[in-house]
Protein backbone atom coordinates (compact mmCIF):
# COMPACT_ATOMS: atom_id res chain seq x y z
CA UNK A 1 0.00 0.00 0.00
CA UNK A 2 2.83 2.55 1.28
CA UNK A 3 4.86 1.15 -2.54
CA UNK A 4 2.11 2.49 -4.19
CA UNK A 5 2.05 5.60 -2.61
CA UNK A 6 5.06 6.59 -3.11
CA UNK A 7 4.58 5.81 -6.57
CA UNK A 8 1.69 7.88 -7.40
CA UNK A 9 3.43 11.06 -5.53
CA UNK A 10 6.45 10.29 -7.74
CA UNK A 11 4.15 10.20 -10.96
CA UNK A 12 2.67 13.24 -9.98
CA UNK A 13 5.78 14.86 -9.10
CA UNK A 14 7.00 14.12 -12.70
CA UNK A 15 3.83 15.47 -13.97
CA UNK A 16 4.57 18.55 -12.45
CA UNK A 17 8.08 19.08 -12.95
CA UNK A 18 7.24 18.20 -17.01
CA UNK A 19 4.57 20.69 -17.40
CA UNK A 20 6.65 23.58 -16.07
CA UNK A 21 9.99 22.46 -18.20
CA UNK A 22 7.76 21.65 -21.11
CA UNK A 23 7.47 25.77 -22.48
CA UNK A 24 11.18 26.18 -21.81
CA UNK A 25 12.07 23.13 -24.21
CA UNK A 26 9.64 23.95 -26.24
CA UNK A 27 10.36 27.70 -26.98
CA UNK A 28 13.68 27.89 -26.44
CA UNK A 29 14.44 29.55 -29.55
CA UNK A 30 14.30 33.77 -29.20
CA UNK A 31 12.51 34.20 -32.54
CA UNK A 32 9.15 35.79 -31.12
CA UNK A 33 5.94 34.46 -33.26
CA UNK A 34 3.56 36.86 -34.53
CA UNK A 35 0.87 34.05 -33.15
CA UNK A 36 2.79 33.32 -30.02
CA UNK A 37 2.60 37.46 -29.37
CA UNK A 38 -0.80 37.86 -30.12
CA UNK A 39 -1.65 34.71 -27.85
CA UNK A 40 0.50 36.62 -25.16
CA UNK A 41 -1.03 39.89 -25.02
CA UNK A 42 -4.73 39.01 -25.60
CA UNK A 43 -4.68 35.66 -23.23
CA UNK A 44 -5.26 37.60 -19.72
CA UNK A 45 -8.53 39.33 -21.03
CA UNK A 46 -9.73 36.62 -22.44
CA UNK A 47 -9.69 34.47 -19.36
CA UNK A 48 -11.11 37.47 -17.18
CA UNK A 49 -13.98 37.82 -19.61
CA UNK A 50 -14.82 34.01 -19.37
CA UNK A 51 -14.59 34.35 -15.14
CA UNK A 52 -16.68 37.36 -15.39
CA UNK A 53 -19.15 35.31 -17.75
CA UNK A 54 -19.05 32.60 -15.07
CA UNK A 55 -19.38 33.81 -12.02
CA UNK A 56 -22.23 36.15 -13.22
CA UNK A 57 -23.81 33.00 -15.09
CA UNK A 58 -23.76 31.24 -11.33
CA UNK A 59 -24.36 34.21 -9.55
CA UNK A 60 -28.07 34.60 -7.63
CA UNK A 61 -29.97 37.50 -8.97
CA UNK A 62 -33.25 37.29 -7.47
CA UNK A 63 -32.90 40.37 -5.16
CA UNK A 64 -32.02 43.49 -5.63
CA UNK A 65 -29.69 43.97 -3.35
CA UNK A 66 -27.52 40.99 -4.68
CA UNK A 67 -27.63 42.79 -8.16
CA UNK A 68 -26.79 46.46 -6.45
CA UNK A 69 -23.74 45.01 -4.91
CA UNK A 70 -22.18 42.85 -7.46
CA UNK A 71 -23.03 46.11 -10.13
CA UNK A 72 -21.43 48.36 -7.59
CA UNK A 73 -18.63 45.75 -6.92
CA UNK A 74 -18.05 45.41 -10.47
CA UNK A 75 -17.48 48.86 -11.39
CA UNK A 76 -14.91 49.29 -8.44
CA UNK A 77 -13.09 46.82 -9.41
CA UNK A 78 -12.57 48.38 -13.00
CA UNK A 79 -11.78 51.70 -11.34
CA UNK A 80 -9.23 50.38 -9.42
CA UNK A 81 -7.92 48.14 -12.49
CA UNK A 82 -7.98 51.19 -14.62
CA UNK A 83 -6.32 53.71 -12.57
CA UNK A 84 -3.53 51.22 -10.19
CA UNK A 85 -3.40 49.32 -12.97
CA UNK A 86 -2.78 46.11 -10.82
CA UNK A 87 -4.96 42.89 -10.93
CA UNK A 88 -3.96 41.55 -7.46
CA UNK A 89 -4.85 45.06 -5.74
CA UNK A 90 -7.91 45.14 -7.83
CA UNK A 91 -9.07 41.31 -7.27
CA UNK A 92 -7.96 41.88 -3.04
CA UNK A 93 -9.77 45.24 -2.45
CA UNK A 94 -12.68 43.80 -5.27
CA UNK A 95 -13.30 41.11 -3.11
CA UNK A 96 -13.03 42.91 -0.13
CA UNK A 97 -15.31 46.13 -1.21
CA UNK A 98 -17.82 43.03 -2.24
CA UNK A 99 -18.22 41.74 1.44
CA UNK A 100 -18.63 44.91 2.71
CA UNK A 101 -21.61 45.91 0.71
CA UNK A 102 -23.14 42.74 1.56
CA UNK A 103 -22.71 43.31 4.72
CA UNK A 104 -24.45 46.92 4.59
CA UNK A 105 -26.94 46.75 2.12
Amino acid sequence: MQDKFILIIFIAFLATYSSRLLPFLLFNKKSESKKLLFIQHNMPLAIMVILVFYTFYSYDLSSFENIFSLFLSCVFVLFLHIVFKSALFSIVLGILFYMLCLRII
